[in-house]
């Protein structure tokens, strides 16, 4: 039914290798996640423009995160790639819906909204770069 757009998709592995891996550059990110670097770039630009993250210069230089990963939330990484969370065309104004006057689910709509927003809000880039272990989790004691 719903998918996350390709973009943020991009976007949100991106920046958990930014996370795993310090500052990189988009070659370098683009070959380790199997994205098309021209593609990335432009993703990087959006991430940049919404300060997420920050460019170094020079010969070395690449992207990092602008603030640490407990700091940048995802609703911060969906806005900035794809605007703000619409399950519906017509949640934010009733003007380009003929059945706005008398449209029942619109509620529905709005709650759906919310809480989608809600969780943005309460998951951190952090949060999702931890890694998860299916099984048993490697012994890393020895």
């Amino acid at each position: 039914m719903f998918q996350v757009p390709t973009k943020t998709q991009y976007a949100i592995r991106a920046l958990v290798h930014l996370v795993h891996n310090g500052s990189s550059s988009v070659a370098s990110i683009a070959e380790a996640e199997r994205i098309s670097p021209k593609y990335l770039e432009a993703i990087i630009s959006q991430l940049k423009n919404a300060g997420l993250v920050v460019s170094d210069r020079g010969r070395t230089g690449g992207y990092r995160l602008a603030r640490d990963a407990r700091d940048i939330l995802m609703s911060e990484v969906v806005r900035a790639t794809e605007g703000e969370v619409k399950p519906v065309v017509c949640i934010d104004s009733t003007a380009s819906c003929v059945a706005a006057v008398n449209c029942l689910p619109r509620r529905f709509w709005i709650g759906l909204k919310k809480a989608v927003d809600g969780y943005l809000q309460s998951v951190s880039l952090a949060d999702i770069a931890e890694p998860v272990w299916v099984g048993t989790k490697p012994d890393t004691e020895s």
